[in-house]
């Protein structure tokens, strides 16, 4: 069975890992991004020596990567990346360096494109041919699929709703889990960085208003968010993934309230909202599902 390499970079870390051909992890570790530092081409060449590295131990068929920022899939390159995450990320064509310096073909996709191929090839229990993934986090992102398939668009950013204006504002400036810790922060006058999500399900259980009430308000945002995406693309399965989502035992009965507010019933009852499953670890198996999906392509 191959064996390939697959990275999932983001701003404070990139995680890897072996993974054979049926996305069983052989073996898997991570390392600082130190992106504001090194930026990304310092990540990329941190990349490269590891692979390099890893080929004296295992025979690797490809280098497979997810990665923050918008991509140009086709060609390799991040098309736009945020610099106070990753500076000097955008217009680097990954895929060029990388093979060139290591001999191995390689793939890469933005991260939430990853997660949701990932999230799909490894679960039984979605049979829809239209999906969405909604990834709430530092910003929010999303992927539309069709039939396994990602769905690009012309400038190879489809999905991008975390950009959309609802309510007055920036989606993701309003219904993030960093909006959610800030509008915290300020209304108990607490310096940027005291609040994270641990802290907040700890405060709930306490039944801090505070807490409750902008958790509340975030989750109603979330609603109109994603009422937007049924709207428009339809989806028929709908998966939520970021760390605060792992909290799914309070988000699902209060999202499922608030989407009876903002979406049409009919297709409410035809839009079936699951949580993400794979964790951490979906970004590396959606990377090495792209790479079997565009080598299929390719062939």
């Amino acid at each position: 069975m191959k064996n390939y390499i697959c990275f999932d970079i983001g701003g404070t870390s990139v995680k890897y890992g072996i993974l054979n051909e049926d996305s069983s992890i052989l073996m898997k570790d991570s390392f600082p991004s130190d992106a504001l530092e090194v930026g990304g081409i310092g990540i990329i060449n941190n990349i490269v020596t590891k692979v390099n590295e890893l080929k004296n131990t295992y025979e690797l068929n490809g280098v497979a990567i997810s990665t923050h920022g918008m991509v140009d899939s086709n060609r390799g390159i991040v098309l736009y990346a945020d610099d106070h995450l990753i500076p000097k990320y955008s217009g680097l064509n990954v895929k060029k360096k990388v093979e060139e310096e290591t001999g191995l073909v390689c793939h890469i996709e933005n991260d939430v494109n990853s997660a949701g191929l990932g999230e799909l090839w490894n679960r039984s229990d979605i049979e829809s041919e239209n999906v969405s993934m909604l990834t709430v986090g530092t910003g929010i992102g999303s992927c539309l699929i069709h039939r396994g398939r990602l769905i690009s668009g012309d400038s190879m950013t489809s999905g991008e709703i975390g950009k959309i204006h609802i309510d007055g504002g920036v989606f993701e400036d309003i219904a993030s889990t960093s909006a959610l810790c800030h509008r915290i922060e300020d209304r108990l006058g607490l310096d940027r960085g005291s609040v994270n999500g641990q802290m907040i399900f700890e405060k709930i259980e306490q039944d801090d208003q505070v807490y409750i009430e902008e958790l509340d308000y975030m989750i109603d945002k979330l609603a109109v968010g994603i009422s937007t995406m049924a709207y428009i693309y339809n989806p028929g399965t709908i998966i939520l993934g970021g760390g605060i989502m792992a909290r799914s035992d309070y988000f699902e009965p209060r999202l499922s309230s608030a989407l009876k507010k903002y979406l049409n019933p009919m297709i409410l009852e035809k839009t079936n909202i699951v949580f993400a499953s794979l964790k951490n670890d979906a970004g590396m198996v959606g990377a090495l599902k792209n790479f079997l999906n565009r080598s299929i392509t390719i062939k």
